[in-house]
């Protein structure tokens, strides 16, 4: 249930798209709920005219806190820009409960089309075992440089996108991801009512991957005229309904 909540926050704190911020910080929080609050996360965005780097902390709290053994997740990407684009060179993903630590960096070849990582595990400070690898398919974008590039990959978010895409961070096995606007009457009034958020940008995300436990693991969205996403729901997640997110506070720095 835990982990649920960090990557809801992990998919929140990653829709923040605004065209020319220099620094860009944003602050969410999870609530299900009798449970109220059960985690925060805050990320940032740096960027000059050919470099990025992107950094979220995702932490549990209260109750959550006390089941994950003080779970902290924190995550980062750095690459090169393109066109106006983030292009990653580096994604990497820090996890830390309950005195363990695991550590996992991919590296990206874009000439060559493949992506390798190196992955480290910790216990109380101590190096337990490392690895490194290939993956077994090729993406152009981790989960956070895809993100940031969703409205310059969807154009008009009035008009039908229905699509997969690939990053590393999503399905293990080959990255996939599918990204669909909600433009019919019925699909956005039924996401104003479920995000409670009026004349947005509405998408559902579709994450392939079982740790979800929800009906087709679809979060919806809601998005700012500015790419900023300001709601977010996980729909149906096994035993406890839905859970939300929520943008509480954000600064944009030039």
């Amino acid at each position: 249930m835990v982990r649920r909540f960090l990557i809801l926050l992990t998919m929140v704190a990653a829709i923040q798209a605004a065209a020319w911020a220099e620094t860009m910080k944003a602050e969410y929080v999870v609530e299900y709920g009798i449970f109220g609050k059960m985690g925060v996360s805050e990320a940032t965005l740096e960027r000059n005219a050919t470099r990025y780097r992107i950094r979220m902390e995702a932490r549990a709290t209260g109750l959550a806190k006390l089941l994950s053994g003080g779970r902290v997740e924190i995550y980062t990407s750095e690459g090169h820009i393109e066109k106006g684009r983030l292009v990653p060179d580096v994604y990497a993903k820090d996890i830390r409960h309950s005195g363990k630590r695991r550590v996992k960096r991919y590296f990206f070849d874009h000439a060559h089309r493949k992506v390798t990582y190196r992955q480290v595990r910790y216990r109380d400070g101590k190096l337990t075992s490392e690895d490194n690898g290939t993956l077994p398919y090729y993406a152009d974008n981790d989960i956070f440089s895809l993100y940031f590039n969703i409205r310059a990959i969807i154009g008009d978010c009035d008009k039908p996108f229905s699509k997969d895409l690939h990053a590393v961070g999503a399905e293990k096995k080959t990255g996939r991801i599918h990204i669909q606007t909600l433009v019919e009457k019925k699909e956005r009034l039924y996401a104003r009512e479920l995000l409670g958020e009026g004349n947005a940008c509405y998408l559902k995300v579709t994450i392939f991957q079982k740790i979800f436990g929800s009906k087709g693991g679809e979060l919806y969205l809601a998005l700012r005229d500015d790419g900023v996403a300001t709601a977010a729901v996980l729909k149906d997640v096994v035993m406890f309904g839905d859970v939300r997110g929520r943008l509480v506070k954000f600064s944009d720095e030039k």
